[in-house]
């Protein structure tokens, strides 16, 4: 996992000197404070949105038996603005992350239906998300 995480803030910061000449062993104790900092309510992360990128154009209901809401298990940061408007449930010990239940799914997803109680309401990475082209695999939580 700490490859992968590596591997992706190399790439969201390849442009930035300062980062890139700290060694792997910084680069990860600096996750680790940030992890602990979060979890103290002592910093937040938010979401970073680009404003060029379109919603998705994906007809959830024709995927749906395949995904079984896959895209509902996704943690991110949301955005200050959508921090600020309330209506999104956010996860306390990691300000200001989407929540998640027990079952490590979204609580604003119904679990009968499969669909989303704050759909017009629902986060940018939410309507940004294109699962069209996603390899086709049974949830975890359907195993």
């Amino acid at each position: 996992m700490n490859d992968d995480l590596l591997k992706e803030l190399d790439e969201d910061f390849k442009d930035d000197p300062d980062y890139q000449a700290l060694s792997d062993e910084e680069k990860l104790r600096i996750i680790n404070v940030m992890d602990k900092m979060m979890a103290m309510g002592m910093a937040a992360v938010y979401g970073d949105e680009s404003d060029d990128i379109a919603d998705g154009k994906i007809d959830c209901s024709r995927y749906l038996n395949q995904c079984q809401a896959k895209c509902c298990s996704f943690i991110f940061a949301l955005t200050k603005d959508e921090v600020a408007a309330g209506h999104i449930r956010y996860n306390k010990d990691k300000p200001y992350f989407i929540a998640r239940d027990a079952d490590g799914l979204c609580p604003h997803l119904d679990r009968q239906t499969l669909q989303c109680d704050i759909w017009e309401k629902r986060p940018l990475r939410c309507r940004r998300y294109d699962c069209s082209r996603d390899e086709t695999e049974t949830p975890s939580w359907l195993d």
